[in-house]
């Protein structure tokens, strides 16, 4: 119960930060009443649980693995499958999502009903002995968290609507660090159903606080779905290519949903090798003897904290981002790289030394820092290039829980059926950074990035204005700012 309150009370901290106002309750607003600032933080602060949740999920079913294999008497090589099974649930959730979010349906009351579905699934998880049945109860959560996760990310863009930059990459960062309150829990007890029940108890708070919150739908706006037609939506589209001085994109990639199809491989390689790194990083410590094997729980734990660090940083660096306005997609580009690179030297110094317990202990923190931030930052960079619609993020959301199955599973065929053997995690964990760098930069072409902002920029000093009306940017915003000059020339 101690640990539930503090990730409880840390996340109406984080809220204080993204917005820095005291939060009401939720009573206190009528339905139609969202869009006040007090109301938009109470269902950022629900949003933000719920994404927590899918985190703990996912974590939770990776490192508890060697437990569920062992009560059906298998292993965990053996039963990779599991993975798929969560992979055809999450496509099926995520492909789903468009429709369940699509107006007139009421996306709180859809968020409710997921998260009810795994707390009565988490509850089953430390009773199941048969083979068949834990996967079907991975697919089950893979469902679950595909349509809660999905939701929660489209929900915060229609209450949110160009502010929502930061909001995203805090769900991430929440993602993150209650992933890492699954090595903390099992460091103090083994028993599977208190972990389940443990996590069963944060997701029913979450499924409260959401379903307490007034409902965004209720916003006049939004009789008009974009989504729900083409030509709206490529209208949408124009009119949101004009707001930021990006003119020149070519019709079928709003139509198509060229900008999210890149985006969702993006996020499918970052939360593949997150998911891998966290499900199997035990299982290499046992395997290759780099360290002692007693300290398979620390290494865990040392991945997940890294994560979470990465992510905070992250989240700080996307809120001085945000102040730059549409100017700030520029430096975004840069800073994303940055954190990308810092994940493959990572795996590649695992890789290269894997019988070395300093470049294994150097290499899993650089890959976990480097990779915490990667997907908040791509769902920025999706929220300031494309229209908001259902389907597009539900495209996304196919991309990462597709990613958080397929890449599991087929680096374990790899340990199981090849010579590599445990040599394939780090080689895995580095191409999953690797392969995402040029499907970020061929977004630039596709939607004219280099034009954002320019006409503001030629108009009048849009950063360090003597206007005595201009805020003053702080000494890192100014950077972020020059940064932008430069890369508009």
């Amino acid at each position: 119960m101690n640990r539930c309150m503090f990730f409880l009370c840390w996340q109406v901290e984080t809220q204080a930060l993204l917005s820095g106002r005291p939060l009401k309750q939720p009573s206190s607003f009528p339905e139609e009443d969202f869009k006040t600032k007090a109301a938009q933080e109470w269902l950022g602060i629900g949003y933000m649980m719920a994404m927590g949740v899918c985190g703990v999920v996912l974590t939770a079913i990776g490192s508890t693995l060697d437990a569920l294999a062992f009560q059906c008497d298998t292993t965990p090589t053996a039963i990779g499958s599991v993975f798929v099974a969560r992979g055809c649930g999450a496509i099926v959730g995520a492909v789903s999502s468009a429709k369940f979010y699509a107006p007139p349906a009421k996306g709180n009351q859809v968020l409710v009903a997921a998260l009810g579905g795994l707390v009565a699934l988490l509850l089953y998880l430390p009773f199941t002995t048969d083979i068949v049945a834990l996967h079907a109860a991975f697919a089950g959560l893979g469902f679950g968290t595909a349509v809660t996760d999905t939701g929660c990310q489209i929900m915060t863009r229609k209450v949110h609507g160009k502010e929502a930059g930061p909001w995203l990459g805090a769900n991430t960062v929440v993602f993150g660090v209650a992933g890492a309150l699954v090595p903390v829990i099992s460091l103090a007890t083994d028993s599977l159903l208190a972990i389940f029940g443990i996590i069963a108890s944060v997701a029913l708070a979450t499924l409260a606080t959401i379903g307490s919150a007034p409902h965004p739908e209720f916003e006049p706006t939004q009789d008009a779905n974009p989504s729900s037609d083409p030509a709206l939506k490529q209208a949408a589209g124009a009119t949101a290519r004009q707001e930021t001085k990006a003119v020149q994109v070519a019709p079928w990639v709003d139509k198509y949903y060229v900008t999210e199809m890149l985006i969702g491989q993006m996020v499918f390689w970052f939360i593949g090798g997150k998911v891998l790194v966290s499900s199997y990083v035990e299982d290499f410590v046992l395997d290759s003897g780099v360290v002692d094997k007693s300290s398979k729980d620390l290494a865990l734990l040392a991945v997940w904290v890294a994560i979470a660090v990465g992510r905070f940083g992250g989240l700080y660096d996307q809120i001085q981002i945000n102040s730059l306005g549409v100017k700030g997609v520029h430096p975004l580009y840069g800073h994303l790289a940055l954190w990308i690179w810092c994940g493959v030297i990572g795996g590649s110094l695992w890789a290269s030394f894997p019988k070395s317990p300093w470049a294994f202990w150097a290499g899993v923190i650089l890959y976990g820092f480097g990779n915490g931030p990667c997907v908040g930052y791509c769902y920025d960079l999706n929220n300031r290039l494309t229209v908001a619609s259902e389907a597009g993020m539900s495209i996304v959301m196919f991309g990462l829980n597709f990613g958080a199955s397929l890449v599991p599973y087929l680096t374990t065929l790899a340990w199981d059926h090849t010579a590599l053997g445990f040599h394939v995690l780090p080689l895995a964990t580095t191409l999953s950074m690797a392969l995402p760098l040029p499907l970020l930069y061929l977004t630039r072409p596709l939607n004219d990035v280099a034009a954002i902002g320019r006409k503001a920029a030629t108009d009048a000093k849009y950063y360090g204005s003597q206007d005595p009306s201009t805020p003053r940017k702080s000494g890192y915003q100014a950077s972020c700012a020059s940064e932008s000059e430069k890369l508009l020339g």
